[in-house]
């Protein structure tokens, strides 16, 4: 409130000056600049992003893209071999994501018509926490917590590990 009376006054007394100081020419009075600078853009730092519900397609053009990729196959296009897809091909073999039908086995039993959350955290260059909220057509679902290491081979990134966090 103090600044707000400052710079009033001075506005005041600047046009005062100028009112009285002034020549008589017919010139244009420009507008003062403000005196009072809004000071919530200054110091209002943005909110996180938080969980991403709109499901999204996944690219492979980083790491937080190919795991948005690998879930759209799972739960939206109910696809094992989407899925696999995106998978490194060094990723190890003794992984249950590494084999098609073990993808396919899991998607079948989640309900059809399941939407889910993403919550992807960069712990390190290509090492990512995942939090993915399930929720069925039958009410709220699961919440599942996972570290995902990605990698890129030949310009696209995959999936190399997928383990519990």
């Amino acid at each position: 409130m103090f600044v707000a009376y400052l710079a009033v006054t001075a506005l005041l007394a600047g046009t005062l000056i100028a009112a009285f100081t002034g020549d008589n020419s017919d010139t244009v009075a420009t507008p003062a600049p403000s005196a009072v600078a809004p000071t919530s853009a200054a110091t209002t730092r943005p909110a996180p992003a938080g969980p991403d519900c709109s499901m999204p397609t996944g690219d492979q053009t980083s790491g937080e893209g190919v795991i948005a990729a690998f879930e759209h196959a799972y739960y939206v296009q109910r696809s094992g071999a989407a899925a696999h897809a995106l998978v490194s091909p060094d990723a190890p073999s003794s992984a249950p994501f590494t084999v098609v039908a073990n993808l396919d086995a899991g998607i079948a039993t989640v309900a059809a018509g399941t939407t889910y959350c993403l919550d992807i955290d960069t712990l390190r260059p290509g090492v990512f926490t995942l939090t993915l909220t399930e929720s069925g057509p039958d009410g709220p679902g699961t919440q599942y917590r996972q570290r995902i290491t990605t990698s890129e081979v030949d310009g696209r990134f995959v999936i190399a590990s997928i383990e519990q966090a």
